[in-house]
């Protein structure tokens, strides 16, 4: 049951963030990169503060874990930023669905940078997906 309720869970998160493609590709016709996403996060920033509030009873932050983690989501904030950016630029190169295929490439980065981050073992099968996948996306875009 917890399986399946994983699954259920994870198909409709990744449903949402294939929705939001189109929706910031239409929203970038006529608002620029960075008003797109300012606009995206505040509400994201307000929606998250209000279910914290909410769900979580508030901030409930130490001293002791405050400094390190803080650190990391000032980190995470700006790599997203870039990372926000750079795929709306790539509107104006790819169809949508080229685009996209590149975002195949994330659980093999993932897992690479959770061996240098976390320590978590690479395995055979990852590069061997890393392989298959890049023939694929190459395949995809080759014109």
């Amino acid at each position: 049951m917890n399986q399946l309720t994983g699954i259920i869970i994870v198909t409709i998160s990744t449903a949402c963030y294939a929705l939001l493609y189109p929706l910031l590709k239409k929203a970038n016709q006529q608002i620029p990169p960075f008003t797109v996403m300012s606009i995206s996060m505040f509400v994201l920033f307000a929606l998250s503060f209000l279910a914290s509030i909410i769900f979580e009873g508030g901030f409930n932050l130490r001293d002791q874990d405050l400094k390190e983690s803080i650190l990391l989501l000032i980190l995470v904030g700006a790599i997203n930023c870039v990372g926000f950016w750079l795929g709306i630029q790539g509107y104006k190169y790819f169809p949508l669905w080229q685009q996209t295929m590149f975002t195949l490439l994330t659980p093999v980065l993932a897992g690479i940078f959770a061996y240098f981050i976390l320590g978590e073992k690479l395995t055979v099968n990852l590069f061997i997906g890393l392989a298959v996948m890049s023939i694929g996306l190459f395949i995809a875009v080759k014109p």
